[in-house]
């Protein structure tokens, strides 16, 4: 995940002085093919093993890391 950040913010990070970051609770998706857009509210997150996720995501080249970021999203 790339997240675009300050450069305040970003040294603070690489200096271990910032431990936790704020985003909005959406996450806007756009389709590769259309270039549509759709918003989304998280309501819920939770990090999983990658080996955990269902066999339908895996071995897909979707994940680099061992741990992911699970996102509810709201209806």
């Amino acid at each position: 995940m790339k997240l675009p950040i300050r450069k305040e913010y970003f040294d603070a990070i690489k200096n271990s002085v910032k431990r936790h970051e704020y985003r909005d609770a959406h996450i806007t998706f756009v389709c590769e093919e259309t270039g549509e857009t759709i918003s989304r509210s998280i309501c819920d997150v939770e990090l999983i093993k990658a080996c955990d996720v269902p066999e339908r995501y895996k071995d897909k080249g979707l994940f680099e890391d061992d741990v992911l970021i699970r996102f509810e999203l709201e209806r």
